[in-house]
Order: C-alpha cells, then sequence, then structure tokens
C-alpha cells in the first residue's frame, strides 16, 4: 500500500505539538495483534517479516487515520531472545518470555551469556530492516529498546531479580552494568548506523520498573542510574512506561518522586496512562507538565477501547484532550493498545471524538454534540487504495 499524502502530513502535527503549535491533539496508538488480525495476516509473519510486517502497519494506520505510524513489535523480547532467552509463540498473540525456562537461572550463569551480533542474531535484523523500510517510506521508525531493568526481569524473572536486589546488590548490579554496557548500548547504535541518524533519540520501554512492582528506593538505585549511564555514553535516551503512579497518589511526597524520576528519565514527554490517570484524573500529571514545561501525553486504557460502551469511550477522550490548553497545546494523546478483540468501530469512534473536541481553541463541548459516523469496512478500504 502506498503512502498518502496525509500520513506524511499528519506526522508532521505530532512533532507541532512538541513546540506547542498544534491545531489539534495528535492521537497515536500502540497496535499490534489488531493490526494482523485487520489485515487477516499470519502472527508469526507479522513478527518475522519486516516487509509484511510494514506493510500491515501502514494499511491500518492508514485506515484510522491517526497521526503517527507506529511499527510496533514486540519490543520487550528482541534483546532477551538475541542473548538466548527462550520465547513462546501463541496463535494471535504476540510472543512473550518463557517465564517457566530464564537464561539466568543462577548467578553463575551470567558468566556463559555473551553479546549478540547486533546485525545477525534472532529477530534483531528484523527490527533493522523494519526501520529501513520505514525511512525508505519516508516515514519516521522510532529507535526502540528493552530498558535495561526490564531486560533483567525477562532474564532472571521479577521474583527471583526483587530478591537479588535484597540479599546480593552487587550481582543486580553486574547484570544491569552488563545489559547496559554490551548489549543495550550497542544495539541502539546499530539502529541509529542503520538509518544514518547517529544522534537519533532512543526509546526505552521499562514497564517493569513500575509501582508496585517496585518501589521508588529501587528506581532510584537499579533504574534511574543506568539510563544515565546510557545518555552519558550514547545520549540522547529515555525510558518510559513506568506506571503505577495512581497506586501513590495517597502519598504525596512519593507521589511527586515518582514524577520527577520519570521526567528524569524522559525529560522532553511526560507518558502518564491509565489505568493510572482514570484513578486520579489527568488534573495531577497536567500541574506537573507545566511546572516541569514539558509535554504531556496521556494514555487510554485497553480495556475501555475493547468493551465500551462508545459514549464512555467519547467521554474519556473528550476529558482527557480538553487539558490541552493547560499544557500550552503541548498535548498527545495515546491509545495504550488497541487488542486483538476491539471492534475497530470502537477505533473509529474515539479517533473522531478526540478530534471533535480536541481542536484549538478547546471549546468545551457537550458530549452530546459528538454523533459517531458509521466508518467504512476494513476489507474495502484495501480494495480502495490497495
Amino acid at each position: 500500500m502506498k503512502v498518502f499524502p496525509e500520513t506524511f502530513q499528519r506526522q508532521k502535527y505530532y512533532y507541532l505539538a512538541y513546540q506547542g503549535k498544534a491545531e489539534a491533539v495528535p492521537i497515536l496508538a500502540q497496535i499490534n495483534e489488531h493490526v494482523a488480525k485487520l489485515y487477516g495476516g499470519d502472527i508469526r509473519e507479522y513478527y518475522t517479516d519486516a516487509k509484511k510486517m510494514v506493510e500491515m502497519n501502514l494499511a491500518v494506520h492508514q485506515y484510522y487515520a491517526l497521526d503517527l505510524p507506529g511499527f510496533y513489535y514486540d519490543q520487550y523480547n528482541i534483546e532477551a531472545e538475541a542473548l538466548g532467552q527462550r520465547i513462546n509463540w501463541e496463535p494471535e498473540r504476540m510472543p512473550d518470555i518463557d517465564r517457566e525456562h530464564f537464561l539466568i537461572r543462577e548467578h553463575s550463569d551470567l558468566e556463559r551469556v555473551r553479546p549478540p551480533d547486533f546485525k545477525k542474531t534472532a529477530r534483531m535484523p528484523f527490527v533493522l530492516e523494519v526501520m529501513n523500510r520505514c525511512y525508505d517510506l519516508g516515514l519516521v521508525a522510532r529507535i526502540r529498546f528493552c530498558s535495561p531493568f526490564s531486560l533483567a526481569v525477562n532474564i532472571r524473572g521479577i521474583e527471583p531479580l526483587l530478591m537479588d536486589i535484597l540479599t546480593a546488590p552487587q550481582f543486580v548490579h553486574r547484570l544491569l552494568t552488563f545489559l547496559t554496557d554490551e548489549v543495550v548500548i550497542p544495539w541502539i547504535q546499530a539502529q541509529r548506523e542503520a538509518i544514518g541518524q547517529p544522534r537519533a533519540t532512543a526509546s526505552g520501554a521499562d514497564a517493569s520498573a513500575s509501582i508496585p512492582i517496585v518501589n521508588v528506593p529501587i528506581l532510584e538505585e537499579f533504574v534511574i542510574p543506568y539510563v544515565a549511564r546510557m545518555n552519558e555514553k550514547i545520549g540522547p535516551v529515555i525510558s518510559q512506561g513506568n506506571w503505577g503512579l495512581s497506586y501513590l497518589y495517597g502519598q504525596p511526597k512519593l507521589f511527586r518522586r515518582m514524577l520527577e524520576l520519570m521526567a528524569k528519565m524522559s525529560p522532553n514527554l511526560l507518558l502518564c496512562a491509565d489505568p493510572d490517570v482514570a484513578a486520579t484524573g489527568p488534573g495531577p500529571y497536567v500541574e506537573f507538565a507545566r511546572e516541569q514545561k514539558i509535554p504531556l501525553m496521556l494514555g487510554i486504557g485497553s480495556h475501555l477501547l475493547q468493551e465500551g460502551p462508545i459514549e464512555k469511550i467519547a467521554e474519556c477522550c473528550r476529558k482527557y484532550v480538553e487539558v490541552g490548553e493547560m499544557v500550552d497545546r503541548r498535548l498527545i494523546l495515546y491509545f495504550n493498545d488497541i487488542s486483538v478483540c476491539t471492534p475497530p468501530d470502537h477505533v473509529h469512534a474515539a479517533i473522531a471524538a478526540a478530534r471533535h473536541f480536541g481542536k484549538y481553541p478547546i471549546r468545551k463541548l457537550a458530549l452530546q454534540s459528538f454523533r459517531p459516523a458509521k466508518s467504512e469496512s476494513f476489507q474495502s478500504f484495501r480494495e480502495r487504495f490497495s
């Protein structure tokens, strides 16, 4: 499928939001299995064949008219798999870590782990080809990696790693230093080299470094220093995906500290998403983003998008985009994950509602002013534009 002219235009809207120059709140979405199911493609092919993956993603993102194609793959697995960690494959599901057979079962196992060949091992070539194909199309494919703490979890296991933090912190630091210096940093550099962008920002995902899996002291000792280490050696590097803020909402000092740590790891964009935003409302994150003068991304949860009803989806979209003026038009709306079971009508309605209520200047329109239109089927769309 060709790239539509409006796709290039919408891509610019996303970056205008960083400058406070957006005419409307831009909309992004993480879509994985939903893409393959809607397209009718094979799920394993989606995660292994770069040509097919880019083709499917582009078609679905243009079908939904999102503002920035995501080209998402299973970001948490790439480095772990290349190190030798077993991966499970299931029908209609993204591959996942085999949590019954971790790579590092004993501390001594670390001695036999070697850095992969970043251009040849496992699915690292698949990622590099995805990036090249996107850039050849004139589209941005972000440099992604699994942040060191989550990578450690994926090859050691969360329970053993937390016990190590309590009983053998020196081992944890040795593991994290190896993963940072010998795996993640050269993997970022390999991606930069592949697209000829030696200073492109690299974006890490670190869901395991979330409350209540970890606490603030663990973040300060075992997470923050390694993000800082990457920036010292090869910056610019950011790390996001730290959920669970709402667990700290009743403890103002810890809640504030968590926001500060998140901003330290991602100084150019504060990402706060459901279920946290749904639990606390967007107000605390708006206030912090205004104070720090950084753009804000608010994420709508997968469950709401999947289950609806459309009226509730529209209401949530309105609530989130209406704060756009409060952060000087530097707001981005993000759908956390569009699941394989999410009805396309729900996605179309969410996007239409966000566009309806999210035009600047924000006018605080009544919820009843939004009426979702009937959407075209994906099959009809493909037939018209393939």
